[in-house]
């Protein structure tokens, strides 16, 4: 689900790579190349890039000289690495900006300066969201004490809680791909996910995570690890059964796509006797 994460970190290898040509040691001759990270990890067919607030933003590459010191006034080019193979992007080479043209679920996005330092980034060319959904029902969870350990930790998580996000603007709907979803726990709620509570989200990985980008499927999810000691609250010997909630959010252009906020529901059982 952290496709967005994972091609982020291989970017930035490939980067320092080719970043580590010899260079010369002026301050104002180009050392290495940074691209830091996009705005957002896709962009709508017939838009421009833009932040998770809705703004357009060109990317922007950094240049350093041999000390590490950025050069201000380096003019990088930018370009759509694989115009070769499609024309999914539009880059203006000068500016950064830059425009989807047609839907892939990946493409490069490369900075140069000079004839050796060279950065690339991936980017998705989705269609536009505009409806925002609940997917299914997720298995109920039934909490084990003591809540101890890895594997007890694993064990006392939910199954995914997920949302789709799709495009229903043609006669058959389309599944938007790369798009940010951000998470949060309503019941018991838990604003700041913190994971000391008795409920906090995590992605599959296990570790606390509020935000998911979504998969080819048009899928984002996170999961609940739920504290079994503190939640379901007992009541006495007797068995109890409760619901974590959480609230999905996601926007276009700065306003709430369709259905969002999306309501997720997880149903969790203490024993009898726990």
């Amino acid at each position: 689900m952290n496709r967005f994460r994972t091609l982020l970190g291989v970017a930035s290898a490939v980067a320092l790579i080719v970043a580590c040509a010899e260079v010369g040691t002026a301050p104002d001759v180009p050392a290495a190349i940074e691209l830091p990270p996009f705005a957002f990890p896709s962009v709508v067919v017939g838009d421009t890039l833009r932040n998770e607030a809705g703004i357009a933003t060109p990317i922007r590459a950094i240049v350093r000289n041999s000390a590490g010191a950025i050069i201000t006034d380096a003019t990088p080019t930018y370009l759509y690495a694989d115009f070769r193979r499609d024309s999914a992007f539009l880059v203006d080479s000068t500016t950064g900006v830059v425009v989807a043209a047609k839907t892939a679920p990946e493409g490069r996005i490369a900075a140069r300066i000079g004839s050796s330092l060279q950065v690339i980034r991936t980017l998705i060319a989705t269609v536009r969201p505009d409806t925002a959904f609940a997917g299914p029902a997720p298995a109920d969870l039934i909490v084990t004490l003591p809540d101890t350990g890895r594997a007890r930790a694993q064990s006392n998580t939910t199954p995914e809680l997920p949302l789709r996000v799709r495009n229903r603007s043609g006669a058959t709907p389309v599944d938007v791909q790369g798009w940010l979803v951000r998470f949060e726990v309503i019941r018991p709620a838990n604003p700041t996910n913190d994971t000391t509570a008795a409920a906090y989200l995590v992605d599959d990985q296990f570790r606390a995570s509020t935000l998911d980008t979504t998969s080819a499927s048009g899928q984002a999810a996170r999961r609940v690890r739920v504290r079994a000691a503190l939640f379901p609250v007992a009541q006495g010997s007797a068995r109890v059964t409760d619901s974590v909630v959480v609230r999905a959010t996601l926007s276009y252009k700065g306003r709430p796509v369709a259905g969002s906020p999306v309501r997720l529901v997880g149903i969790v059982i203490r024993p009898a006797s726990q």
